[in-house]
């Protein structure tokens, strides 16, 4: 009876193991992405991606001419899409001798080849890879980017080509295939690759030349045939081999293709290199690749690939003549900003519309630009925000929720004893007593700013920054100092703190930056839509007092030394600076743009000088911008 009763029990915790592994593994299955994006081939397609302005007669209402970007153009290499017929047989078979011998017969995916693999996986000592993929794998793998070395991302592979396979042909796989693969030196497709090595056309390459380039494939950076002629050497002579002994040539093409002296182009590295993007250009690169990776669950070198082989046209906010004189100025900043005495800070720029986020230009680092795809310190850089951060985080909170009046009186005295020391203190260091906000906001007075804070509350004052786009961590950062004084930890981007000004300047409204408004495939078609977003974050009147309140930091306060030239502009603004004098900020703004401006070193340390760098740069960038004295522009 017993043993009856245990065998009952456990058939049940069985069934129940059962179930749950089944329950499990369908989960997992369905989890799975099975299948592949028909956009990312782009049969026929120009390699050439054009980027576009649009001179406008209303921006907010988007009413203007699309123009190129004549010297923006985004290309790996200049070379058309080689349909299969223009590309030799040769050089077909050569890949498909040494790549994936049975292409012809599987069904995407060579179980024999995958069976070996996995258990070379499982039980051999290389785990670096399963090994194994066929062309129409390979295909997937250069189109999505996805190289992790898991059983899943292995499992996706082979449903993907599997599914690929019922919605193509072999010869339209193949073609793709050798369009899009990998050949070192920055290459991707065989047409750029004879070119390339060889500076020939497809229809000119010998058999050994093809072998050459099938070479690369399994290793390019060993079987670069330009840095390590000797290695490619060896793996062409098994390509040959392999061609022979599969029927594809004959004994006597065989011997000759191997004693031929296959020359490689002096020129490889001229050749690969392309010319050097703009600030702006590489941020809309950057912001498209992000998009587009996001969307077809790629990864995001995948997607910069895509973008930079795929004939795609770019419809970007930039304005040129912006941009250029921001070149201009950052160019020559050293006219402006004190050295260390060995070395000048670096600095950065953005300049946004406000009524639409539009970011319209963009400056990752001072000095000439000199190389591409180098780190943006307008974008990806984050920095404590220092007083920036008071209006966002203190004032327009405490406007919004009727807390104070610019005319409100404020003692400006210690809050606290920190360590028997007085906190905050206060640059210069002295309190000043009783003070209206609105000279506190002038003057940037710490004290005014933890005290209003405390009017308004930590976790109402965060509400606002999340509003207003700013980025805070949500354990170290809850405090005054992070807060009302913009010790952030993590800091902020300088992008994010621009635009986060926009809403002084529009109203109360905001809406995320953007680059670039769509992106277009070369027959048309939108590939990804980039649509704007409103969002209210405090009431007009607030925006316009806050906005009255900044015209007085311009006028009489940390900033006074910004005088346009131009008399009709209104401007305000806010300086910035973080513990130490490490980080300088200003961010002003007229009704038709919002310029926001970090000076610093890459590594944290004081920057030298009285006044605030960021504050001469952007007097100097806006009087370009205003240069016609009979402009007007006037806050509503």
């Amino acid at each position: 009876m017993k043993n009856k009763k245990a065998l009952k029990i456990t058939l049940i915790i069985i069934s129940i193991l059962l179930l749950i592994l089944t329950i499990g593994g369908l989960i997992f299955f369905f989890s799975l992405n099975k299948e592949l994006d028909l956009s990312l081939i782009k049969t026929g397609a120009s390699s050439v991606s054009r980027l576009y302005y649009y001179d406008y007669d209303d921006r907010e209402n988007r009413v203007g001419k699309a123009i190129e970007l004549k010297d923006e153009e985004l290309f790996l290499e200049r070379s058309e899409w080689a349909s299969l017929y223009e590309i030799p047989k040769d050089l077909q078979n050569a890949f498909i001798a040494i790549e994936d011998k049975r292409f012809f017969e599987h069904s995407g995916v060579d179980f024999l080849r995958t069976g070996k693999a996995v258990i070379n996986y499982i039980f051999g000592s290389n785990k670096s890879s399963f090994g194994g993929s066929t062309i129409t794998q390979q295909l997937i793998k250069n189109l999505t980017g996805d190289n992790q070395i898991t059983p899943k991302r292995k499992l996706e592979e082979i449903l993907r080509a599997l599914n690929l396979e019922t919605k193509m042909s072999k010869n339209e796989i193949l073609e793709s295939y050798l369009n899009v693969v990998y050949l070192s030196q920055n290459c991707y497709g065989v047409g750029t690759g004879a070119e390339l090595y060889f500076n020939k056309n497809l229809d000119e390459l010998t058999l050994a030349e093809c072998a050459t380039l099938a070479a690369i494939v399994k290793n390019p950076v060993k079987y670069d045939p330009y840095k390590n002629y000797s290695e490619n050497l060896k793996r062409r002579k098994i390509v040959l081999n392999q061609m022979l002994e599969q029927g594809y040539i004959t004994d006597n093409e065989y011997k000759n293709a191997l004693n031929e002296n296959v020359t490689i182009s002096d020129d490889v590295e001229n050749q690969s290199k392309t010319g050097i993007y703009s600030w702006f250009t590489e941020t809309v690169l950057n912001d498209v690749s992000n998009d587009l990776a996001r969307k077809n669950n790629i990864s995001k070198e995948a997607a910069r690939r895509l973008i930079l082989k795929g004939g795609f046209n770019i419809y970007t906010t930039m304005d040129p003549s912006l941009q250029k004189k921001a070149e201009e100025v950052f160019e020559g900043y050293k006219r402006y900003i004190l050295p260390d005495g060995t070395k000048y800070p670096e600095s950065a720029c953005v300049i946004i519309d406000p009524k639409t986020s539009d970011i319209l230009a963009v400056i990752g680092g001072a000095g000439k630009k000199s190389a591409n795809m180098i780190f943006n310190r307008a974008t990806s850089a984050k920095r404590p925000l220092g007083s920036v951060i008071k209006p966002l985080s203190v004032y327009a909170p405490a406007l919004d929720t009727n807390k104070i009046t610019p005319s409100m009186l404020v003692e400006d005295a210690p809050v606290k004893l920190v360590n028997g020391i007085n906190w905050p203190k206060n640059s210069p260091n002295v309190y000043r007593g009783i003070m209206p906000i609105y000279y506190a906001i002038e003057h940037s007075v710490n004290t005014i700013a933890v005290k209003v804070l405390n009017l308004v509350g930590l976790e109402k004052s965060l509400e606002y920054l999340r509003e207003f786009g700013i980025q805070y961590d949500t354990n170290s950062d809850k405090n005054d100092a992070s807060i009302a004084l913009g010790q952030l930890t993590y800091g902020e981007t300088l992008l994010n703190a621009t635009n986060a000004y926009t809403a002084f300047a529009n109203g109360g409204n905001i809406s995320k930056p953007r680059s670039y408004l769509c992106v277009k495939d070369n027959y048309g078609n939108v590939i990804l839509d980039n649509k704007p977003t409103k969002n209210k974050v405090i009431s007009n009147e607030s925006a316009k007092t806050m906005t009255e309140l900044l015209t007085g930091v311009i006028k009489r306060g940390t900033a006074s030394y910004i005088r346009l030239n131009n008399e009709k502009i209104d401007l305000a603004g806010k300086t910035g600076t973080s513990s130490n004098n490490e980080d300088k900020w200003f961010i002003g703004y007229t009704p038709d743009y919002v310029c926001g401006i970090w000076t610093g070193y890459d590594t944290p340390k004081p920057i030298y000088g009285t006044k605030n760098p960021s504050c001469i740069l952007f007097n100097e960038l806006f009087n370009k911008i205003y240069s016609n004295n009979d402009e007007i522009s006037n806050f509503v």
